[in-house]
């Protein structure tokens, strides 16, 4: 391991715990959206697993540890069918996007017409869940739904589908130390021969202070020896 990924993990959390409360009319749950996106903070350095499990066309499960430091990015591969590989396979990647980030998959209401559709309940705590629909049509990719949680007011899960290969999924967020991330991601689109399925489970997430810079370059090959003389 490169580093020790438990070195300076940030202590405390900016989100409150979840209260019961009077439900809030629609305009103020998307106030409050507005205002957790427009604040949101999200780490620059910060590691994770994740497990890949494709199913329908193929069968595959890979088990994955990510270290990112703003866009530098390097992905281990550490099992591949439950078996656990003798070395990680290693892949470093330059000005990477992060796809699961909460300011990548948050919809926008500039973007959006946010619909209410109700609450989801779970004891205490209340999602506000509203349809929707984009202000100016696309092709590709669209958001369909959004679940904004009761407490943080960020999104708890987004929906989205595609007219191409009638593909669908979700994404769902929670709480990490201080920090709101991806917990699930699922995703089926039509494909030749059948329908393909993908679940990713993100876990084990660390937010050191910094990774050092040896964690984004390749490992080096052992030299090649001379055969001993006899």
């Amino acid at each position: 391991m490169i580093v020790l990924l438990a070195a300076g993990l940030a202590l405390g959390s900016p989100f409150p715990a979840a209260t019961p409360s009077v439900l809030l009319p629609p305009t103020a749950v998307l106030a409050k959206y507005r205002h957790a996106l427009a604040t949101l903070k999200e780490p620059h350095d910060f590691a994770f697993e994740y497990t890949m499990q494709q199913t329908g066309t193929r069968t595959l499960e890979q088990t994955h540890r990510v270290f990112r430091s703003g866009r530098d990015e390097r992905d281990e591969t550490m099992a591949v069918n439950g078996t656990r590989t003798g070395s990680p396979v290693v892949r470093i990647f330059r000005n990477r996007p992060y796809r699961y980030s909460v300011a990548a998959l948050a919809p926008k209401p500039a973007a959006y017409d946010f619909a209410y559709a109700g609450v989801h309940r779970d004891g205490k705590h209340v999602d506000y869940v509203f349809a929707l629909t984009p202000l100016v049509p696309k092709p590709g990719i669209t958001f369909t739904e959004v679940a904004i949680d009761g407490a943080t007011f960020l999104p708890q899960s987004v929906a989205f589908a595609s007219d191409q290969h009638a593909a669908r999924g979700s994404v769902t967020f929670a709480k990490a130390d201080r920090y709101w991330v991806a917990r699930l991601a699922s995703a089926q689109a039509n494909v030749p021969g059948g329908v393909a399925r993908e679940r990713l489970a993100f876990v084990k997430w660390r937010f050191p202070t910094g990774l050092p810079r040896s964690t984004f370059a390749m490992p080096r090959p052992l030299p090649t020896l001379r055969p001993t003389l006899p």
